[in-house]
């Protein structure tokens, strides 16, 4: 998983600490999938309105990122104090990202309208390229052969264990939903990229204080929408939407989880970046699957071992094989 930034050296990108960071994230993005089964009804439907958990969610990351900011304050953090102020262009240019986030959200319920759920996850796999080429073009992140093999390794593992839960009902989509979907894969792949650009473009600035004017965004966009979740339409027949709905414990868990969940992906996001969480989704795949089998009675196939195997490939050549990696032109050029 070697998406560093320029300056970071190789023996620090494989530190303890930076391990830490990539399992925590692994962890939290494995778990996510039960946690969404935990707040689910006997009907496989919600009995809350899941808008409300998206801007809690958003509202308690503000906070900590906030309380974090004045605990430095107090505490006359010199590096945060000069990082305090920052012009409106520095604020908003995370209206981008939040803004993208907020309508990948709510464009996967449209497009699950016009396909079902295999086919939205099968397609939903093709964001894992279109960060790579977006890191090129964007972030002018330079990629040789063999993290282009593991890209596509790691895109075909993830695709091939959608295929291989595909029932006998098939792949349902049509002309719209693939426009949706091109729509919802260009916001999956450049709000990390445009995320990662922002925070790495001053990589002295506190990441708290960076997440505190991107959760800002966010609680705004959440807020709206919730709120909006809850206005009466005529074309509407079935019962109102409430408020909240019935939050218990689980529910108040599970806003804490997407919490903590959003602010460890920041940290990937800026210390590794965009292409970095692309292969921490992807191996979340197989750990949930394990989860599954574990938890929940599921079983898995041979053909399912083998995408795991091709997942775990990709990483091996993307995070070990491709650091020592030296194209042919190159050795030619070292070897007069």
């Amino acid at each position: 998983m070697k998406d560093k930034p320029d300056d970071a050296s190789a023996s620090g990108y494989m530190s303890p600490t930076n391990m830490g960071f990539i399992c925590a994230a692994l962890f939290f993005n494995t778990m996510s999938a039960p946690m969404v089964k935990l707040t689910q009804n006997a009907e496989g439907g919600y009995d809350y309105n899941k808008w409300c958990v998206y801007f809690f969610s958003e509202f308690i990351k503000l906070g900590a990122a906030v309380a974090w900011c004045v605990r430095g304050y107090a505490n006359n953090d010199a590096q945060l104090i000069r990082h305090l102020e920052f012009d409106w262009k520095d604020f908003g240019q995370y209206a981008v990202p939040g803004f993208v986030f907020f309508a990948q959200n709510n464009l996967g319920f449209l497009a699950l309208q016009h396909m079902n759920s295999s086919a939205f996850q099968l397609l939903m796999n093709t964001r894992i390229v279109s960060v790579a080429v977006m890191s090129v073009v964007v972030l002018k992140k330079p990629m040789h052969a063999l993290e282009w093999c593991s890209i596509v390794l790691l895109m075909v593992g993830a695709m091939q264990y959608q295929l291989s839960g595909c029932d006998d009902s098939g792949y349902r989509i049509d002309v719209e939903g693939l426009s949706v979907m091109a729509v919802i894969v260009f916001c999956a792949a450049a709000g990390n990229v445009y995320t990662q650009r922002v925070m790495q473009r001053k990589m002295d600035q506190p990441l708290m204080v960076q997440n505190a004017m991107l959760y800002v965004w966010g609680v705004l966009f959440n807020g709206v929408n919730w709120f909006a979740s809850v206005v009466p339409r005529p074309e509407h027949h079935g019962p109102p939407v409430p408020l909240f709905g019935a939050i218990g414990a689980v529910e108040v868990l599970s806003m804490v989880f997407y919490a903590v969940y959003g602010l460890s992906i920041s940290i990937i996001l800026k210390r590794f970046g965009a292409i970095t969480r692309t292969f921490i989704n992807t191996v979340a795949i197989c750990c949930t699957a394990m989860i599954d089998v574990a938890f929940f009675g599921a079983t898995v196939t041979v053909m399912e071992l083998t995408t795991f195997a091709i997942i775990f490939i990709a990483v091996f050549c993307h995070s070990a094989l491709s650091k020592n990696y030296v194209p042919p032109g190159q050795k030619d050029d070292l070897n007069p």
